[in-house]
């Protein structure tokens, strides 16, 4: 195998040269004939040089030098260079056309002559053209139409026309040059289908190029626009957490200090700047910690079981406040980040505890099951519920149901959107109202692939 691969190598860089692109026909019609003579030439020895030693026992002199001459071609089509290979696949067929009229001449075997002529037609079509075949089929009619006329006449003597019979000869000259046309005609027709197809494959293949080059610069300004954006809002939140400090600060000091002489309503309105300013506070902490999210993330390998053992610890007191009951089983190892994968399940069951149905146990579910190429989750409770017009829209930053009856900031589940995604996944959810929600999410077994580092 070593050998035969340095071989082929040899006549590739030979006969074919540099490797060219997929442009047209052309391509395919010189691979053709790059393997016809890789394995005319590797396999010659066992047709060419036993039919030698015949030729020579037998007395056919033209045969002998014939066989001596083609093997000789062959190892000079192969492997002498430089020679274009339009040149070559002259030389080639040139070759098989003086072989098929030796058979005919000096061997005097019209059937197997004449099939060989019908068979460098039909070569000369696959790896040249077919203007090409056709001039072939007409040089072809032509000698054959004067050696039948010969027939006739007796212009000359030829042992090939001897005891001939006209009407035999020009029936089966005129059918094999007929079914020559036709085959030629065919394989034209077929082949112009096919570059045809080739270029628009080759156009499809720039557009589908194009795109990508598109895309690709599209996500690197995406890319680049999100760290402006995670940047700009961890600066404002930083910044802004300041002159609200002080807000605070001089909201307590002002009511601490001047309580008597400040009227009801004023203390009523200094109450509610330090509940704003508390709530404030408690956005651009979220903000803040929206916008770290991912950053600096280390991928391991954990249980999730685990990970639910210690929230059940870490939200005892919210479970044991609402009579919360969390069931787990049969939850995997998977890779990811454990950190995020943490804060998205505390979000989650979290959520699920908070918008509970009045007097109604809490009932927390969390699944799991493998695909080929993911995990996918879902953590089911028997809440309030969400209005389907309202289920993609939780998932968006800031995006509040309940406002007067629960707090929060809005971000919950925007950042469980936010880890999913840096896990290469998908999150979604399936509700009924008063009849609870199930939130689906997919992690990916592959991150190398589905996400990008920060």
């Amino acid at each position: 195998m070593k050998y035969w691969g340095e071989y082929k190598i040899r006549l590739a860089k030979t006969i074919l040269g540099q490797n060219e692109a997929i442009q047209n026909l052309s391509y395919y019609r010189n691979q053709l004939f790059f393997y016809l003579i890789l394995y005319t030439l590797a396999f010659s020895p066992l047709a060419i040089l036993p039919g030698i030693i015949a030729s020579y026992l037998t007395g056919f002199i033209y045969l002998l030098i014939l066989n001596i001459i083609t093997f000789l071609v062959l190892i000079f089509l192969a492997f002498i260079k430089p020679l274009q290979i339009a040149i070559r696949k002259m030389i080639f067929v040139s070759l098989l056309f003086i072989i098929a009229w030796v058979l005919l001449f000096n061997l005097k075997l019209e059937g197997p002559g004449l099939m060989y002529l019908f068979s460098v037609t039909i070569v000369t079509c696959l790896i040249h053209s077919a203007k090409f075949a056709y001039v072939l089929i007409f040089i072809n009619s032509v000698l054959l139409g004067l050696l039948g006329l010969n027939i006739e006449l007796q212009w000359f003597t030829l042992s090939l026309t001897e005891n001939q019979s006209t009407t035999t000869w020009f029936g089966i000259v005129v059918n094999l040059i007929f079914l020559s046309i036709i085959i030629v005609a065919c394989f034209e027709i077929i082949f112009k289908k096919l570059e045809k197809i080739i270029i628009q494959q080759r156009q499809l293949n720039e557009i589908v190029n194009q795109d990508n080059l598109k895309m690709l610069d599209t996500q690197k300004v995406l890319k680049e626009k999100n760290e402006e954006l995670n940047q700009f809002a961890h600066t404002i939140a930083h910044d802004l957490k300041e002159p609200l400090r002080s807000m605070q600060a001089f909201a307590s000091l002002t009511v601490s200090k001047y309580k008597e002489a400040i009227p009801e309503k004023g203390q009523e309105f200094l109450g509610h700047i330090q509940t704003s300013s508390e709530r404030m506070a408690l956005l651009l902490d979220s903000l803040l910690e929206y916008a770290q999210l991912g950053k600096g993330k280390e991928k391991s390998v954990f249980s999730v079981k685990e990970l639910v053992k210690e929230l059940e610890k870490d939200l005892s007191q919210l479970i044991k406040e609402n009579d919360a009951r969390i069931h787990y089983n049969g939850l995997p190892q998977i890779t990811g980040y454990e950190i995020e994968f943490k804060q998205l399940l505390q979000n989650l069951i979290a959520n699920a505890i908070k918008f509970k149905r009045d007097e109604e146990k809490v009932e927390v579910k969390i699944k799991s099951k493998e695909t080929d190429d993911h995990w996918e989750f879902l953590v089911a409770d028997n809440g309030i519920g969400i209005d389907s017009k309202h289920q993609k829209k939780i998932f968006t930053i800031f995006h509040r149901l309940h406002k007067n009856k629960f707090p929060g900031t809005g971000l919950g589940l925007a950042n469980c959107k936010k880890i999913v995604e840096i896990h290469g996944g998908n999150i979604w959810v399936d509700s009924i109202p008063e009849k609870g929600s199930t939130f689906y999410f997919t992690i990916s077994k592959n991150l190398e692939k589905t996400t990008t580092s920060e």
